[in-house]
């Protein structure tokens, strides 16, 4: 390990061994001097930053270091994507000269782990049936999320969206955003744009959130079965696919996504739901391939949806995100609700009854 060629000696820093255990760890070692200039690096820490040492060495380190420090920072790779690494930070000297000795450690998973606990369990939505997929970007931190709550008077919520990049920033922003959303639903369950336009002003107000795309909808049941009405702040329709095999993306006023113009109206479409309906939510990451029209990537996805109307719930969700026509390269967040076969809403008790009897 020198400052030419990784895993050669740097004999200024305590001889053979220690050059040999340095160069063969599998944690990142960066030596930065006084004035913040990398002088020495290992070969797992040219991994973790993708770059080769003469692109690292007498190059400033580029993030504040501190002695007994330790945090986690994002280190953004050559071909796109990011790292989250430990960095931990400790003091020393060499010929006299100080130094601090940066350990780094991949905590990507870690994170990635995190991220997965913030997405919702879905709760017990009957008479509807639900279903989801989440599936990260080959191993990336990203913005993708979906949630299904109950709603007052039988309704169920659903909402998806995709905060732009893949970065603990967009990962701590999708977080704030689908709790505020949950708590606007829940208060305004009949008006979706207006919850959009609500949460769009206050992420506004209070902090400059990243640009969010996201449909917000609300499944009622009425005396003629069940209604949806959903709002999209610049998000891809929800697609509808009943009970014979046909598939219909509901195309409604895209509107703007949140974070570009807070005070643009929000408007809302309504939509009669067939007996057993299935309408299924999803993020970009489902149909998008670089070059491609997004038309293509939505026929595709009807076309494999027609063909798979008849699974169940959950195998229908597996399906459509294994053999999605996206390139694999985004995140992937699919939420699918399917209506009863032959709702009853009985009133007196405002709970959905089946022919059978049994109430949920």
């Amino acid at each position: 390990m020198t400052r030419d060629d990784p895993g050669a000696g740097a004999r200024g820093l305590g001889g053979d061994l220690i050059d040999l255990v340095i160069s063969a760890s599998a944690d990142g070692v960066i030596a930065v001097d006084g004035q913040g200039i990398v002088r020495l690096c290992n070969p797992a820490a040219m991994e973790l930053f993708g770059r080769p040492a003469h692109d690292l060495l007498d190059a400033p380190f580029g993030f504040p270091i501190v002695a007994g420090q330790s945090t986690d920072v994002e280190l953004t790779q050559p071909g796109g994507g990011v790292r989250v690494v430990e960095m931990r930070v400790s003091a020393t000297t060499a010929n006299g000269a100080a130094l601090r000795v940066v350990s780094l450690r991949d905590v990507t998973s870690r994170w990635l782990a995190f991220q997965r606990l913030l997405l919702p369990t879905l709760p017990d939505l009957a008479p509807l049936q639900a279903a989801v997929v989440y599936r990260p970007a080959a191993e990336q931190l990203g913005g993708d999320w979906y949630d299904a709550l109950p709603l007052p008077g039988g309704a169920v919520g659903a909402v998806i969206g995709d905060v732009a990049g893949h970065s603990l920033q967009a990962a701590a922003a999708m977080a704030q955003i689908r709790n505020m959303l949950r708590a606007l639903l829940y208060e305004q369950p009949a008006a979706p744009g207006s919850v959009l336009a609500t949460l769009d002003r206050t992420l506004h107000a209070i902090n400059e959130s990243p640009v969010t795309t996201a449909c917000v909808a609300c499944i009622e049941p009425g005396s003629d079965g069940w209604r949806l009405r959903w709002s999209s702040a610049g998000h891809l329709p929800p697609l509808l696919l009943t009970p014979v095999g046909a598939a219909e993306f509901l195309h409604t006023e895209p509107g703007l996504p949140l974070g570009v113009e807070p005070g643009r109206p929000r408007f809302a479409s309504t939509r009669s739901l067939p007996e057993g309906a299935t309408v299924v939510f999803f993020t970009d990451g489902l149909i998008e391939r670089p070059g491609e029209s997004l038309d293509v990537g939505l026929a595709s996805l009807a076309a494999i949806a027609e063909r798979s109307t008849h699974l169940p719930l959950d195998e229908l969700c597996r399906t459509l995100a294994d053999q999605h026509p996206g390139n694999g390269h985004d995140d992937i967040a699919l939420l699918a609700l399917r209506m009863p076969d032959a709702p009853h809403h009985d009133r007196a008790t405002d709970r959905t009854r089946h022919p059978d009897g049994s109430s949920f």
